[in-house]
C-alpha cells in the first residue's frame, strides 16, 4: 500500500515539473511510478505526452500502446498514437489506429482532423479534403483543421486558398504553432517577400527562440538583398544552436554572398564537423577550392557531396557542372543520369547531361540527351546550339545549320547563332569547293600506259 500512495504523490510531482516545462525530470517521476503500479493507463498516456514534448517520438508510441494495454477503448491514446505514427513515418499504421477510433466513437473529430495531414502527405489530397470536410460535421471551427487543409492546399500550389485557411485557423486560435510561419512561406511563393518577411517576425514574436524560423527569415532577407539583417538573423541562430548545423551552413553562405571565402572555408568545414552528411557543405568547398585552383581539393570535395547522393535537384546540376570544370566528367555523367531519372522533364538535366556526354567525345550520346531537352523544352536555344556544334564536329554542316537556323527563327539576334552560322557556311563552301577539287584531280589523273598501249 506504501508502495502505491508513493506512486500517486510520484505522479503528482511530475504534474508540476511538467508544467514548469522540466520534462526529463517529470519523466523520471513518472517512469518511477508506473514501476510502482504498472496498472494505470493514464500514468502510461502522461508519459506519452512528457516523450511527445521532448520529441522522442518512438518511446511515446510504446507508452501509448502501454496504456491501451489497460484500456484499449481510450480514444485519446489512440489518437495520440496514431499522430506520433505519422510523426515517425507509419502512416499506414496510424490511418488504422484512426479508423479504430472511428469504430468506437465516430463522434470523436480529431481522428479526422489528424487524418487530414496523413493523408497529404501520402499525396492523397481528395482523401485530405474528404476528412476536411467530415471534421467539420462534428465541430465546425477547428484552427487545426484548417491548419491541416491549409498545407495540403499548399502543396498543389494553390498558395491563395491556402492563406484564407490558415487566416481562419489564426482567427479561430491567435496562438496557434506555426500559422505565420506557413502563411510567409505562402507569400514567399507568391513573392510577396515584404508581406513574408512580417509573418516570419510575427512568427519569431510567439517563439523567439525557433532556430528554423530564423534560418528561413535570414535566407528571405538575402534574397531580398538585406545582407547586414540576414547575417544578424544567422549569427542568432548559431547563438541559439551552435551544434545545429543548418545554422553555420547558412551563415556559410551568407560569407560567401559577403565576399568572405576563408571564414566561409571554416563555416562549412564546422558543418561537416556536426554532421559529415550534410548536404552541400561539400558542394560549397568544391566550388571555393576550384575557384582557387586547388584541384585536388575541389575535386575530394565534389567526390564526397557525389557520395551522398544529393536529393535537391538544382544541387545536382551545380554539382555535375562543377564536375566537368574539375575534369570529372564520367562522375557528372552518373549525377545527370540520376536527376534525369529523378526528374524526366527537367531540360536542363537532359541538357547538362548532353555537355557531359560532348565532353567524353559520345557525340551519339550527346545528340540524344539534347534531343531529349528539346522534347521538354521546344524552344531550348542553348540544346539547339550544342547540337549545331556537335553535328559541325561530326562534319554534318547541313544538319548543323538546320539547327542553327532554328534557333535563330526563335531568337534572330542571338549572337552566339549568328557567329557560329558564319562559321557553317564558311565550312560547308570549303568542304564544297575541297569535293570540286578532288573529282577535277581525279579526271586529271594520268592514264596507265599499259591501258593507253590496249586501246
Amino acid at each position: 500500500m506504501n508502495d502505491w500512495y508513493d506512486a500517486e504523490q510520484r505522479v503528482e510531482r511530475a504534474k508540476e515539473l511538467f508544467d514548469q516545462r522540466k520534462w526529463s525530470e517529470a519523466l523520471d517521476e513518472l517512469q518511477e511510478a508506473v514501476s510502482l503500479n504498472p496498472y494505470n493507463a493514464g500514468w502510461f498516456f502522461n508519459i506519452g505526452l512528457t516523450l511527445d514534448e521532448m520529441q522522442r517520438f518512438d518511446e511515446a508510441v510504446k507508452a501509448y500502446r502501454q496504456a491501451l494495454e489497460i484500456d484499449p477503448e481510450d480514444v485519446d491514446a489512440l489518437s495520440h498514437l496514431g499522430a506520433d505514427l505519422a510523426r515517425v513515418g507509419h502512416h499506414q499504421d496510424a490511418l488504422k489506429t484512426f479508423e479504430q477510433i472511428e469504430a468506437i466513437d465516430s463522434s470523436y473529430e480529431p481522428s479526422y482532423c489528424t487524418r487530414i495531414d496523413i493523408y497529404r502527405q501520402l499525396g492523397d489530397h481528395e482523401k485530405a479534403e474528404e476528412m476536411f470536410y467530415t471534421a467539420r460535421q462534428y465541430k465546425e471551427e477547428c484552427p487545426e483543421c484548417y491548419y491541416n487543409i491549409g498545407l495540403s492546399l499548399f502543396d498543389r500550389g494553390l498558395f491563395d486558398k491556402a492563406l484564407y485557411c490558415w487566416q481562419k485557423s489564426l482567427d479561430l486560435d491567435d496562438q496557434h504553432p506555426e500559422v505565420h510561419l506557413r502563411i510567409a512561406e505562402a507569400h514567399r511563393s507568391k513573392g510577396k517577400l515584404d508581406k513574408a518577411r512580417q509573418h516570419y517576425l510575427f512568427e519569431l514574436r510567439q517563439n523567439p527562440g525557433d532556430t528554423e524560423t530564423l534560418l528561413d527569415l535570414g535566407e528571405l532577407l538575402m534574397e531580398m538583398d538585406r545582407l547586414e539583417e540576414a547575417g544578424e538573423k544567422f549569427r542568432r541562430a548559431i547563438e541559439l544552436s551552435p551544434e545545429h548545423p543548418s545554422s553555420h551552413y547558412c551563415h556559410g553562405r551568407w560569407l560567401l554572398e559577403t565576399a568572405h571565402p576563408d571564414e566561409a572555408i571554416n563555416a562549412f568545414l564546422k558543418v561537416l564537423q556536426l554532421d559529415p552528411t550534410y548536404p552541400g557543405a561539400h558542394l560549397h568547398l568544391g566550388r571555393i577550392y576550384h575557384e582557387r585552383h586547388d584541384a585536388e581539393k575541389a575535386r575530394r570535395h565534389l567526390r564526397n557531396e557525389h557520395l551522398l547522393v544529393p536529393e535537391d535537384p538544382q544541387m545536382m546540376l551545380d554539382l555535375s557542372n562543377l564536375l566537368l570544370d574539375c575534369g570529372e566528367t564520367s562522375t557528372a555523367v552518373v549525377c545527370l543520369k540520376r536527376l534525369t531519372e529523378k526528374e524526366p522533364d527537367n531540360a536542363n538535366a537532359w541538357q547538362n547531361l548532353a555537355v557531359a556526354h560532348f565532353h567524353g567525345d559520345r557525340y551519339d550520346d550527346g545528340i540524344a540527351a539534347s534531343r531529349q531537352a528539346l522534347r521538354c523544352d521546344p524552344e531550348h536555344l542553348m540544346a539547339m546550339y550544342n547540337l549545331a556544334v556537335a553535328f559541325e564536329q561530326l562534319g554534318s554542316y547541313e544538319e548543323a545549320v538546320l539547327w542553327v537556323r532554328t534557333g535563330l527563327a526563335i531568337d534572330p539576334r542571338e549572337p552566339s547563332f549568328q557567329k557560329l552560322e558564319v562559321r557553317l557556311r564558311f565550312l560547308q563552301l570549303r568542304s564544297k569547293v575541297g569535293g570540286v577539287m578532288r573529282k577535277v584531280l581525279r579526271l586529271r589523273k594520268p592514264v596507265p600506259k599499259d591501258q593507253s598501249a590496249g586501246k
